[in-house]
């Protein structure tokens, strides 16, 4: 009976140590809009969402990109100052001027995005948005007008 407790007990450590083995590193989240991109995008634009009074910071800040090279637009909301790696609702997304809206929303702990359109010689609107803590739940946001028509 002691072999046979000794033999079940070395082989659920062995999966456990082959499980860990086998597991892949959560990936680290991107610090700067651009790296949340990727290469070639450029900061057109950028506000601030989700002003908390209780800190006197806001939460999150929406930023829209451009890569000249590739013609695409695109569109990251990142948690900034207490809001980094706290998980809360937050929304990316933009729109070119005759099209459907593009959005990702989702509680993250870092960003939300990034959203990618097509948009060479097209107007584009964008949001962003963030749900913080201020006494209360709320939801803060920005929705710019339509712009940037390059």
């Amino acid at each position: 009976m002691r072999r046979l407790l000794y033999s079940v007990g070395v082989t659920a450590g062995l999966l456990g140590v082959t499980v860990l083995a086998g597991a892949a590193p959560a990936a680290a989240a991107a610090s700067t809009p651009q790296a949340a991109c990727g290469a070639g995008y450029s900061v057109l634009e950028s506000k601030t969402v989700g002003y908390d009074k209780s800190t006197d910071a806001s939460a999150g800040r929406v930023y829209l990109l451009y890569n000249a090279s590739n013609g695409y637009n695109c569109v990251v909301t990142m948690h900034i100052n207490g809001y980094v790696g706290f998980g809360a609702q937050t929304e990316a997304g933009i729109l070119v001027e005759g099209e459907s809206w593009k959005r990702d929303k989702a509680e993250y702990s870092y960003y939300a995005g990034p959203v990618y359109v097509y948009a060479a010689n097209k107007c584009v609107k964008y949001t962003g948005g963030i749900q913080y803590y201020d006494n209360g739940i709320f939801w803060g946001s920005y929705t710019s007008g339509f712009g940037h028509c390059g």
